[in-house]
């Protein structure tokens, strides 16, 4: 204890003495203090004696603690703070629309949504869009963002174990930390992120199995994924599915890629390229960015080179961009079953199959195509458009042809497309395309097409023969136009005097709806000339009754009432009542068209029992009631006209027959005129123009404006009449209807 103190003390003086000495010295050499402390002279006496005690403190303390064993204690080194990885892709340029998507997405993140899934088939743009959301979406994950490309639409899926540890690396991880098996890489990734606010970009997954492990543990995390799959096995994720774009978007994408001065000055074919382009913006931006370095006005030229389906997915391409790599991709990763199945479906030409038409075109049985559809929708290949039905994308069904064509020998493919005429053709005679609509209008003359340019020609002639009935009554004669003149051409070559005749009806008959009524009587007349013969005398007395009708809206009524009592007798003879019924109604139209409404009301009213009880004709109890209308109206009886003719117009609207229902409104507006109701009248001839309008029936627009015309000068807008005057004018002569024309220009007074 005492060698203690001493030693103590002893360490303590020499502190004490230390100070002043070192003091001493430096005054003695310099002559004063050093000149930190040169403020301090006045204070000289008590420095000395001060500093020596603060000296001795301290050397007492270090020798205390080295006395007892105790250490110094240092503050630990801070702990390393994890980096902030910065890793998202640069935002597309010209991005445009998705506004909807967009909102959904951020409304998804207000409420709390930590994974949300952007699916879409290739093409529709959702890693662009899924970039832009990220980017937008920085200030609220401050920790970082991290992405991640997995691969799929390569083919080529990246292993959830390379991913998370290249997002670990991303983290700080060291390099013992980034190895192990999936499970451990997945905890210590969740480790990493929890208590966290990172957002993740995982970027084209190839299913749920893939994302499941890659998912954050961070309540505040925000994870979005971009697949083609439609991820149905995770329910982690809010699912927001991408489709095509609005045309509107679709024209500003074109716009904005090509440059403004590409599209404003064709509009018309602008809205062309892009639904070549089925408004998807892959497609778009490619087909835009053949643009830029080009002249002004090539989008008609572009817009020529889409339309033709042989070489539409050739000319989407630029640089490294192409949209059959995009959809090829696609097709790689399927199944060799529904690999198999997509390419029959090329041999398709409609956007639209059902599982019957699949079916036949896979040699399969229902059960089996409607599995198979289901994993191509699954893929964003095809996607569900009723309960029997499923969609393709124009440009899926272009590469499914072209795989058709590589993979498949001449005659299994001949095979295909001889089953796909035949399920068509009996979906026609048996249901009378009941359950088409739009998409077959289009794709069943194209199917007949087809089989005449690969040499089946008693196919297409059945096929044509089958669907001309539903066809008839379809808004738009070109589809069926080009039909009967590819029929037309094989029957010449061949020989076939009953095919040509067939031909030569259709042909009629389909110009007469266009209102071309002097080439439907040529055709119509060599169609009789053709089935003089006993076996086609039945045939003849349909083609007499279509003739006496065409005759009549000619104007020709002596020919018409000719044809149509050859065309009466015809029917009584066979003894069917039902062509009875129709010629009656025929006749019944001819004496309205000769102001004789008793004779007229007479047909009809014998004609309308009959065709009522025809359940395979819609349109025909609809026409009748609609002429008994008009004929009511002529002979003054306006109650039962209106009760006719609003029984028709629900007929025809029900049925979706917009032809029907704008002759409908037409007459309607002559009755209320009659009553002098002349603001209602107008009102009714307007939206019978509007329906013309939507079934592109130039006729029926001319006389509808016609009427509008008539209507506003009664009412004396002299300046309104005319407009409408020289509009009905215009598509008269359009039509080639000469008569028509000179008799609307003598009401514009030349």
């Amino acid at each position: 204890m005492l060698r203690t103190h001493a030693t103590a003390v002893l360490v303590t003086g020499s502190a004490l003495l230390s100070v002043p000495l070192a003091l001493a010295l430096h005054t003695a050499a310099c002559g004063t203090l050093p000149p930190a402390l040169a403020p301090l002279v006045p204070f000289a006496p008590l420095l000395w004696p001060l500093a020596a005690a603060v000296a001795a403190g301290a050397a007492y303390t270090v020798v205390r603690r080295a006395r007892t064993g105790r250490t110094v204690a240092v503050p630990p080194p801070p702990a390393p703070v994890p980096p902030d990885p910065a890793e998202l892709p640069a935002a597309a340029d010209h991005f445009t629309g998705r506004a909807v998507e967009t909102e959904t997405v951020l409304r998804m993140v207000r409420v709390g949504h930590r994974a949300i899934a952007v699916t879409g088939a290739p093409g529709t743009g959702k890693s662009a869009l899924a970039v832009r959301l990220a980017h937008e979406l920085l200030p609220l994950f401050p920790d970082g963002r991290l992405y991640a490309d997995l691969g799929g639409g390569r083919g080529e899926p990246s292993a959830p174990s390379a991913v998370l540890s290249e997002l670990l690396a991303a983290l700080g991880a060291p390099a013992e930390e980034r190895s192990g098996t999936g499970a451990a890489l997945a905890a210590r990734f969740r480790g990493r992120t929890a208590g966290r606010r990172i957002l993740l970009l995982l970027d084209d997954a190839v299913d749920a199995a893939q994302v499941r492990a890659l998912l954050p543990a961070g309540e505040h995390c925000l994870t979005l994924i971009t697949s083609r799959d439609a991820l149905r096995d995770l329910p982690e994720a809010a699912p927001v599915a991408l489709g095509p774009l609005t045309e509107p978007d679709a024209l500003a994408l074109l716009s904005a890629v090509a440059g403004p001065g590409h599209t404003t000055a064709e509009p018309d074919h602008a809205r062309s390229a892009v639904h070549s382009c089925e408004l998807l913006p892959l497609a778009v931006r490619v087909a835009a960015g053949g643009q830029r370095s080009r002249p002004t006005g090539r989008i008609p030229v572009l817009a020529g080179r889409l339309a033709a389906e042989r070489d539409r997915l050739h000319h989407l391409r630029m640089d490294d961009l192409a949209v059959r790599a995009a959809f090829e991709a696609a097709y790689a990763a399927l199944g060799a079953d529904d690999r198999a199945l997509l390419r029959v479906l090329g041999a398709c030409p409609a956007a639209r199959v059902t599982v019957r038409i699949a079916a036949a075109a896979a040699a399969d049985d229902p059960v089996t195509a409607r599995g198979g559809l289901d994993r191509l929708a699954d893929a964003q290949l095809a996607r569900p458009a009723g309960p029997d039905a499923y969609g393709l994308h124009d440009l899926v069904r272009l590469l499914a042809a072209e795989r058709l064509d590589q993979e498949t020998a001449p005659d299994d493919r001949r095979a295909v497309l001889e089953r796909i005429l035949t399920a068509y053709t009996e979906d026609a005679s048996a249901h009378g395309g009941g359950a088409w609509g739009a998409t077959e209008q289009h794709a069943v003359p194209r199917l007949v097409r087809t089989a005449v340019r690969e040499g089946l020609h008693a196919h297409a002639h059945a096929l044509a023969l089958a669907a001309d009935p539903w066809l008839e009554g379809r808004p738009g004669q070109s589809p069926r136009v080009a039909m009967w003149t590819a029929v037309l051409d094989v029957a010449r070559r061949s020989g076939e005097q009953g095919w040509t005749a067939h031909a030569m009806r259709g042909l009629g008959s389909a110009y007469a709806h266009e209102g071309r009524l002097d080439r439907a009587v040529d055709h119509l007349g060599m169609a009789v000339a053709l089935q003089r013969h006993a076996a086609a005398r039945a045939e003849q007395t349909t083609t007499r009754r279509l003739l006496g009708s065409v005759l009549r809206g000619a104007g020709r009524y002596e020919e018409a009432l000719r044809e149509l009592r050859f065309a009466l007798e015809g029917c009584r003879t066979a003894n069917d009542t039902v062509g009875e019924a129709e010629v009656l109604h025929g006749l019944g139209v001819l004496h309205l068209d000769r102001r004789r409404p008793d004779e007229a009301i007479d047909c009809l009213e014998r004609a309308l029992p009959v065709l009522a009880r025809h359940i395979g004709d819609t349109a025909g109890p609809a026409d009748v009631r609609r002429h008994l209308g008009t004929a009511y109206a002529q002979a003054g009886g306006f109650v039962p006209a209106e009760r006719h003719l609003r029984s028709a117009l629900a007929l025809y609207r029900r049925d979706g027959l917009v032809t029907g229902e704008g002759w409908t409104l037409c007459e309607l507006g002559r009755l209320e005129e009659r009553r002098g109701s002349y603001g209602e009248g107008v009102e009714l001839h307007r939206a019978a123009l509007a329906a013309f309008e939507r079934a592109g029936l130039g006729a029926g627009v001319a006389a509808a404006a016609e009427a509008v015309g008539d209507n506003l000068l009664v009412r004396g807008d002299q300046f309104g009449a005319e407009e409408q005057y020289r509009r009905a004018a215009a598509v008269h002569r359009l039509l080639g209807d000469r008569v028509r024309e000179a008799e609307v220009r003598r009401k514009l007074g030349g």
